[in-house]
């Protein structure tokens, strides 16, 4: 029995996000403060992506907005996105949500 990748995401607990001189911070916040070994630092596609990972866009609205804003095909879109949004999942960042 195989499963069905997700199709949205959403942050998991709480997660303190600022730009920094062009680049996206995400801080999270245990136990009322912030862990800072476990900052992230962002560039702008996965700035990108995690803006829409926080309104619960999904997979294919987040590839397209790849696609579209860096001009790359839609294959490479996908592979990258999905790469990151796992690299989200394995840092404790995010979890698959229902979709709306």
């Amino acid at each position: 029995m195989s499963s069905v990748p997700p199709s949205q995401w959403k942050p998991r607990g709480e997660i303190v996000t600022r730009a920094v001189a062009g680049e996206t911070i995400l801080v999270p916040v245990r136990n009322r403060v912030g862990d800072l070994n476990s900052i992230f630092t962002l560039n702008e596609t996965g700035a990108l992506i995690w803006d829409m990972i926080g309104t619960r866009a999904t997979r294919s609205q987040i590839v397209e907005a790849v696609a579209r804003e860096f001009d790359v095909p839609s294959g490479d879109a996908e592979r990258d996105a999905l790469e990151f949004i796992a690299s989200l999942e394995a840092a404790g960042l995010i979890v698959p949500c229902e979709s709306n």
